[in-house]
């Protein structure tokens, strides 16, 4: 790496560093509730390690407040997820966010597994407030069967179910996430726990800063870019833009020097 772009790095994380702690010390953040107080955000997540880094990057923000985490089955089955996000509460001594069976009603909801539960409580009449979901595919090649992306091919009826409600939705595609493949050097080595965890995650082959992505819209929207466009689902879960589909806002684009700063300062701890 040259030393004009290690500059520009240390320059990013600097300032990534004193913002994040002057709004933690001022308590008034740059909060969406409108109220002067920190957003709340549930999350529903299927216990990747991806998963677990984004919780952690909701955690870490000062302008958000997560009310609780729930598990959809994907990834991880329900006991290693639940283990997973725990390991990463103790790190962080953070004793107010708890697991939780159900989400409610109204809830701003960051969705980054299969929409199983979202969809299950739209059927249920308990419509969220708002969707913000990594899952989808919609000019690039999937990662599952027929062209979609794993989180819409594994449960396409859920997926369709939100689709078709008036909840606004959010989604943080591959078309996205393709663009930012993990780097395990964000972490340094010897960690341990569930920052080892991390870094090793990040070294595997073929993975991207999937949900990571997907926490950091919320946390700091301003690094994104994003576009409103018609999309209809088809039989395997792939997202077609179609004149009468439904308006979703799709995540198009990042400040990547700005997410790796951020990402950097959340799983630093």
């Amino acid at each position: 790496m040259n030393s004009k772009l290690q500059n520009v790095r240390r320059i990013a994380e600097k300032v990534t560093r004193i913002e994040l702690s002057r709004r933690a010390f001022a308590g008034l953040s740059y909060a969406w509730s409108g109220n002067g107080q920190p957003r709340e955000v549930w999350l529903d997540q299927d216990g990747g390690w991806e998963d677990v880094a984004a919780l952690a990057i909701l955690l870490r923000s000062p302008d958000i407040k997560v009310m609780g985490v729930a598990t959809t089955p994907g990834i991880a089955d329900a006991q290693t997820a639940e283990y997973r996000v725990k390991m990463l509460l103790e790190a962080l001594q953070e004793k107010e966010t708890k697991m939780v069976a159900d989400l409610p009603a109204k809830a701003e909801i960051l969705a980054t597994g299969p929409l199983t539960r979202v969809a299950r409580l739209i059927r249920a009449g308990k419509v969220p407030k708002a969707v913000t979901w990594m899952g989808g595919a919609v000019t690039v090649a999937g990662n599952a069967k027929g062209g979609a992306e794993w989180n819409a091919a594994a449960d396409v009826a859920a997926l369709r179910t939100v689709m078709s409600s008036r909840v606004p939705l959010t989604i943080c595609p591959l078309d996205l996430t393709n663009q930012f493949p993990s780097r395990a050097e964000v972490l340094p080595e010897g960690l341990k726990g569930v920052q080892a965890e991390f870094r090793k995650a990040y070294a595997e082959k073929g993975r991207f800063w999937w949900d990571e992505l997907a926490a950091a819209y919320l946390v700091a929207p301003g690094l994104f870019r994003k576009q409103t466009l018609k999309l209809r689902v088809n039989q395997s879960g792939r997202l077609l833009e179609a004149p009468a589909g439904r308006v979703v806002d799709v995540l198009q684009g990042c400040e990547e020097q700005g997410f790796r700063a951020l990402l950097q300062q959340s799983l630093r701890f």
